[in-house]
């Protein structure tokens, strides 16, 4: 569980660095994240954080849409 969490950590900082120099790649790279994150939070029983990262899940594909129409 604790490499899960690092990994999903990771991927999160990667996801932010990519978008600060505004590259499309940020997008898959945080859904990446929220998966391993929604996967924890069933694990560990988390029922509210798996609430919170499936509303980030659906943000993120929205963002990616919006970012993808708008280029």
């Amino acid at each position: 569980m604790k490499l899960l969490s690092w990994i999903a950590t990771t991927l999160s900082i990667i996801g932010i660095v990519l978008n600060s120099y505004l590259i499309i790649w940020c997008w898959p790279v945080w859904i990446a994240s929220n998966v391993l994150w929604v996967i924890w939070s069933v694990k560990k029983k988390e029922w509210s954080q798996l609430i919170l990262w499936n509303v980030f899940f659906l943000t993120n594909i929205y963002g990616w849409y919006q970012w993808s129409i708008n280029l």
